[in-house]
């Protein structure tokens, strides 16, 4: 493709359609983040959470199983819909048995909100990368990211505003009523720019598995994007897990008001990752090449991680974790879409899911089931999370070298 592009009408449309779905998709999930999380801590103490990051892929690859299985039975609209008035069903039955006292639905909600996001996500990104054709998407995916992010910001802002007066139980429902309009938004969407199908785009010639493990043992770029999305989110673990500890230290005793502190937290790094996804991202995704961009983005972290080493503080790490988030947020989200953006539906859809979502869950875990290991043996670890996660992040710019490295074919040439 060559000279200038304009978008298409079509196209906007659909963006803008898709980003509002998002909006409430993302502001229900903000409602129930910290929720889950302050009542996890509260029910079992904050050493849980390395375990319950650790067992979370095992709940996410059967998750990812069934995703398949109904995606292949159901089609993209079908499973899409009934993925997410499932999930919203699943978080009203978890309010119902945590206000009734039972402690182990706190850890059960503590997974599906680390699975559920995610998938949902995942799916609006297959159906855009679907749809638009590259140009479109590095003038788009800022700006789809950018109105999808007020929904963001409208859930840590009522966390902050709501956890006190309301309780942190009741921010529950919050989160299952805001997914029945994204159903009906997605599902209207889905009809009215139609669904691709697996015919038009893959190539019956090659040998699928039901995950999509061939399309990433076959395609170099999908590998180094496996590893790199690996090593960010054992990085983006031993960041949560220090700010975690030092909130609890911080906010002892005061279920209602950690949960307000982090929904404000969340709140001001929406708020940072909405500026950078509207400026930032299309600015560098046009300007500047790709292995620039994905230099840039651990030089970044590695600045932030060095001041918390230097004046370990909740605010310092805070600051860390925000901007390690903020990025995942917008800049990285955007330059990752583009690596899936010319695949075959298989690509778009089965791979994309396994490393965005498995392969998000499963970075954590490699991390925390460390440290939940070594923590039985009585280690205090907190000392040596930050250390750790600054050496994650040079390995973080070493990979991106040969992601960058390597060649794309032309869109033309993609089966």
């Amino acid at each position: 493709m060559s000279g200038a592009h304009t978008d298409s009408g079509a196209e906007r449309k659909l963006a803008f359609r898709m980003a509002i779905t998002a909006i409430f998709t993302l502001a229900g999930y903000e409602s129930l983040r910290s929720a889950a999380t302050v009542l996890l801590k509260t029910a079992y103490g904050p050493n849980i959470l390395p375990l319950a990051m650790a067992t979370t892929p095992i709940v996410t690859l059967v998750g990812l199983w069934a995703y398949s299985k109904l995606l292949t039975a159901l089609g993209p609209r079908r499973t899409v819909v009934t993925t997410t008035l499932g999930f919203s069903l699943l978080i009203t039955l978890s309010f119902i048995a945590i206000h009734s006292g039972l402690q182990p639905a706190t850890l059960l909600l503590y997974w599906l909100k680390e699975f559920y996001i995610v998938l949902l996500i995942e799916q609006y990104w297959s159906y855009l990368n679907s749809k638009l054709t590259e140009p479109s998407a590095r003038r788009l995916n800022g700006p789809i990211t950018g109105v999808a992010g007020f929904g963001s910001i409208m859930g840590g802002w009522i966390v902050s505003t709501a956890a006190l007066p309301l309780g942190t139980e009741a921010l529950l429902l919050i989160g299952a009523a805001t997914l029945l309009p994204a159903a009906w938004l997605v599902n209207s969407t889905y009809r009215h720019f139609g669904e691709p199908a697996p015919r038009e785009t893959s190539s019956p010639v090659r040998q699928r598995s039901a995950l999509g493990w061939d399309l990433i043992r076959n395609d170099r770029r999908l590998a180094a994007l496996l590893a790199v999305v690996l090593v960010t989110q054992m990085l983006s673990s031993l960041l949560e897990l220090k700010f975690q500890n030092l909130s609890s230290l911080a906010y002892a005793g005061r279920r209602d008001a950690e949960t307000a502190f982090q929904g404000q937290f969340w709140f001001y790094l929406n708020s940072v990752a909405l500026f950078s996804q509207f400026l930032l991202t299309p600015l560098f995704l046009t300007r500047f090449s790709l292995r620039q961009v994905h230099l840039l983005m651990p030089a970044v972290q590695l600045g932030a991680i060095g001041w918390a080493l230097l004046a370990p503080s909740l605010w310092s790490v805070s600051a860390a974790f925000m901007a390690f988030k903020a990025l995942d947020y917008s800049l990285f989200r955007g330059a990752k879409e583009l690596v899936y953006l010319p695949l075959s539906f298989d690509g778009r859809y089965r791979t994309k899911e396994l490393i965005d979502v498995f392969g998000y869950r499963s970075g954590k875990a490699v991390s925390s089931l460390s440290i939940a290991a070594l923590q039985k043996t009585g280690l205090d670890l907190s000392t040596w999370f930050l250390p750790a996660a600054f050496a994650l992040g040079t390995l973080w710019m070493g990979l991106s070298l040969p992601l960058t490295s390597m060649p794309k074919k032309p869109l033309d040439d993609q089966p």
